[in-house]
């Protein structure tokens, strides 16, 4: 029974004493570390003063008339103290109470009989507190003034001792220097205290709002998982990531990244193929700057992929018009944000049967191509403005990815590593962006062998990213029946068997209709037989299965406008001018097909391109 009323007692005890200290210094939520500081100067005053007071009263009484000034200067440091301690009226005590430190101090100094190793000792901690309280812009003043009394004291105490109280015997002065010393101890200690329990506040602070901040980057994380990543288990087409964001943080003991990187693919379906939609972007900014911009790209691309599923629009178009969309849709979410936000990105689709390539690079960095021990870069030129900086009609670049080639598209963080220090101490960064071509042979195309490798050789200074592309084609027909089969209708064609060969034709396209080498035969049996119809979509069909042929694709356009299908002409003639903007010749069949498709502002603008490509070509 007595150990629990003891312990009670303990816990009551421990709660008034915490409860006084919190009311002495001030509250946490209440108190900034400098406001702290000057309550706890005026309160080391208080005390500092409370002492020499006592002493002189109990040697002196009141017949000394200098503790007059000194009661005054006691009186005030109560007022300003409990002024500042529920008023916080900071900025206007800042200089009362540097002259009621400051006086404290001379007053004490005339009562200490002339001693000057107490005068220096009285001075020093009140330098340091009106220093603190001063802050870093005029504590030069405080050194000034409290340097200059100094001496002046020391100069006055010998020219006009009698100014100063003078004891006759060594006790007093023994007593006087004890006093001011007890006062020093009393003023330094309360202002370690006050400083200690200004830098723990500070300490938990910042600790509370780096909890906080970290919370905040784990929510933003969370959101951005969902919107990256692989999202198809394709036969033929294989993707890899590999990324590494600049920023680190740890949230619940665990380890988690946050950055402007994304890579990001998908399976879409256009005209009746199959394609897999990938991206690679760095959006502007670190941390969570550049996750805001990773957010907007991901839903702006997975709200684009969930339109072409559900809707017959865009599933409707060729690879080249869905690129051309899909960028300016999001260039258009981009330039919402007027210059705030921006991304360069690579974007592409990969034909899943035969797997040729289309992409767009929007200020990123060259994708590679590994092949055969051989690293090389697919296109060294950008083909469009970073998403949100400038809208303009984009170049479609395309490739074929072979059995065994691996494609690698990386952000600029691959190219930005830091490689040493020069005699300056300045940081290197490499500036050689064809280096990663050797990298990428080093590590035969393997996308995270070659990120711990770029790691060993520099320290990233941006987001690192990359994405690898394999294509593995599966048997489509066996090469034996395939030649059979086109003999007899390749025979009756040189006899100019049109009609039979044909029939034949016809009837192999509906076994073997991934073979491109029947519609180029069907092509020529249908424009010969004057069947333009029929021709533009052999054409088609042709190009489908093997789109490297630009030829055909034009040939293609020329047969439908023959066949008055306008739509379909300008369809296949804009697939030409994606990837050749530059063909005078196409522009003007473009021109012509939107003039009898009553549309004359498109046919004026592709006159003007007209014009700009001879001005341009005309020029020395």
């Amino acid at each position: 029974m007595f150990e629990m009323n003891l312990s009670l007692v303990l816990r009551k005890t421990k709660k008034i004493l915490a409860e006084f200290v919190s009311f002495v210094l001030g509250a946490q939520e209440k108190f900034v570390m400098r406001h702290r500081i000057l309550n706890g100067t005026l309160l080391a005053g208080i005390i500092a003063m409370g002492v020499g007071l006592s002493s002189e009263f109990f040697r002196e009484g009141f017949e000394i008339v200098g503790l007059v000034a000194l009661w005054v200067a006691f009186g005030f440091a109560i007022f300003f103290y409990y002024l500042a301690r529920f008023k916080h009226q900071f900025k206007i005590l800042i200089l009362p109470t540097f002259i009621i430190s400051s006086l404290t101090s001379f007053l004490q100094i005339q009562y200490s009989g002339g001693i000057v190793s107490a005068n220096v000792m009285l001075l020093a901690p009140i330098l340091v507190l009106n220093m603190l309280i001063l802050g870093k812009k005029f504590d030069w003043l405080a050194i000034v003034f409290f340097v200059s009394a100094v001496f002046t004291l020391n100069y006055i105490q010998i020219d006009h001792p009698d100014w100063f109280s003078d004891y006759s015997t060594d006790k007093a002065r023994r007593e006087d220097f004890l006093i001011t010393g007890i006062s020093i101890l009393f003023l330094l200690g309360l202002m370690l205290r006050t400083l200690n329990r200004s830098y723990e506040d500070a300490i938990g602070e910042v600790s509370r709002l780096k909890y906080q901040q970290d919370g905040d980057y784990y929510l933003t994380s969370l959101l951005t998982r969902p919107l990256s990543g692989i999202r198809i288990h394709s036969k033929t087409v294989q993707f890899q990531t590999y990324i590494k964001q600049k920023k680190a943080f740890q949230f619940k003991n665990r380890e988690y990244e946050l950055g402007g990187d994304i890579c990001v693919a998908d399976q879409i379906v256009l005209r009746g193929r199959s394609y897999c939609v990938f991206a690679n972007g760095d959006a502007m900014g670190k941390s969570m700057q550049g996750a805001g911009g990773v957010l907007v790209f991901g839903t702006a691309f997975r709200a684009l992929v969930e339109r072409t599923h559900r809707e017959g629009i865009l599933s409707g178009y060729y690879p080249e018009r869905w690129l051309h969309t899909a960028l300016s849709d999001l260039n258009d979410v981009f330039e919402g944000f007027e210059g705030s936000m921006s991304m360069s990105l690579l974007l592409g689709l990969v034909d899943e049967e035969n797997g040729f390539l289309y992409y767009i690079n929007a200020e990123h960095p060259f994708p590679i191509r590994y092949r055969e021990g051989k690293a090389s870069f697919l296109s060294e030129e950008a083909t469009n403005f970073k998403l949100g900086m400038k809208k303009d009609k984009a170049r479609i670049e395309t490739c074929w990815i072979r059995p065994g080639d691996t494609i690698v598209i990386g952000s600029d963080g691959r190219d930005d590593l830091s490689i040493g220090i020069d005699a300056e101490a300045n940081r290197v960064i490499n500036m050689d962006h064809t280096s990663i071509l050797s990298q990428v042979e080093a590590s035969a195309g393997e996308i995270e062998v070659l990120g711990e490798r770029l790691q060993k050789v520099g320290e990233l200074t941006d987001d690192l990213s990359l994405l690898s592309i394999r294509f593995r084609p599966q048997p489509q027909w066996d090469t034996n029946s395939r030649e059979k089969g086109l003999e007899e209708p390749i025979r009756l064609l040189k006899k100019n068997n049109d009609i039979e060969a044909l029939t034949l034709l016809t009837n192999y396209a509906d076994v073997y209709s991934s073979d491109p080498a029947v519609w180029k035969l069907l092509y020529r049996v249908y424009r010969k037989l004057e069947k333009p119809a029929e021709a533009g979509q052999a054409a088609e069909n042709f190009s489908n299965h093997h789109p490297s042929g630009l030829q055909m694709i034009l040939d293609g356009a020329i047969q439908y406008a023959k066949a008055s299908l306008i739509e379909e002409a300008i369809d296949m003639a804009e697939r030409i001018y994606s990837r050749k903007p530059e063909v005078i010749p196409v522009i003007r069949i473009l021109s012509r097909l939107y003039k009898k498709s009553k549309r004359p502002d498109k046919a004026e603008e592709y006159q003007k391109e007209i014009l700009r490509l001879q001005n341009g070509s005309a020029k020395p």
